[in-house]
């Protein structure tokens, strides 16, 4: 009886790693305009899209540094945006906002998904705030991870908290009448000439260094290089959140200085559970397991 026992823990162990792997799976998939976008899809459970953030970055930072504990209890789909990452860019240079959407609805029918949640982080708040309001019908829910939904308020979160972190006046850094986003350059630059640029992000330089080890410069930054020059991007879209009637689970940092602490109250989600941590841009990576209880509450509770 004893030496059976021993076999079928054997037999079960060595297909342990046979398992997991038929669990992940990652493929280029072909727009309608010939892009090629990298999908990775992890875990199980009900499909969740990852939308990244950046502009221009890609989700290995995410599920790199301790957001793959969601793996747990969703089947993750992480894609590489047009011109991020792995992914190959537009020869017509179309990064607008309408096209990044369109991205995400095909690959959607592509995987044979009636309805997913949504997932952004950062930036990527703006293009799953999008999508839910043109696909309401093709969403059960969204999860936003310290997301920005207004840019301009966002930056104007950084430059502030800079000026603070570099003990300086804010006029010294944002001159009157001159654009938030062209001040953000300068503040920038003095943080990392002093040191200082994890401190927008983290309360610890060992987590900021960690990130900063996953990014590879090397990869494609079509879109992060470009987005700028779409006006689209700069909207207000905490006004469209009054319209999405999903259910919303929205998490915040009390120490996240690139979006901004209270950026999430100017939200106006009519079914929104939001979950303030004691961490700063990313949750997940700070505390990975508290980030995940929240989230599999909230999934739990979906239908």
């Amino acid at each position: 009886m004893k030496k059976t026992l021993l076999m079928l823990l054997f037999i079960l162990g060595s297909l342990l790693p046979q398992l997991a792997q038929a669990q992940q799976k990652h493929f280029y998939f072909t727009t309608s305009d010939n892009v090629q976008l990298y999908v990775r899809i992890a875990g199980e459970g009900k499909p969740c899209l990852f939308i990244h953030g950046g502009p221009g970055s890609w989700p290995k930072y995410f599920y790199a540094l301790g957001g793959d504990v969601v793996e747990q209890d969703l089947q993750m789909i992480y894609v590489d945006q047009r011109g991020c990452g792995r992914s190959g860019g537009s020869e017509k240079d179309d990064y607008s906002l309408a096209r990044m959407v369109q991205d995400f609805e095909e690959l959607r029918q592509y995987l044979g998904y009636d309805k997913w949640l949504l997932m952004p982080h950062s930036f990527g708040g703006t293009m799953a705030t999008e999508y839910a309001y043109q696909h309401p019908q093709q969403v059960q829910g969204l999860i936003y991870v310290n997301s920005t939904l207004n840019i301009n308020n966002s930056l104007e979160s950084y430059v502030n908290e800079g000026a603070r972190v570099l003990q300086v006046p804010v006029s010294e850094l944002h001159k009157p009448g001159e654009p938030v986003g062209q001040a953000l350059g300068g503040v920038v630059n003095k943080l990392n000439e002093q040191g200082l640029m994890y401190k927008m992000m983290y309360r610890d330089k060992a987590m900021f260094d960690a990130m900063n080890a996953v990014m590879d410069t090397t990869l494609n930054w079509q879109f992060g290089s470009k987005v700028w020059g779409y006006q689209e991007y700069a909207q207000d879209f905490t006004a469209k959140t009054a319209s999405i009637k999903l259910p919303v689970l929205v998490f915040a940092g009390k120490y996240d200085y690139s979006v901004g602490p209270e950026h999430y109250k100017s939200f106006k989600f009519p079914k929104a559970t939001y979950r303030v941590m004691e961490t700063g841009h990313c949750p997940y990576q700070e505390q990975p397991e508290q980030f995940r209880k929240y989230v599999k509450a909230f999934v739990a509770k979906l239908d």
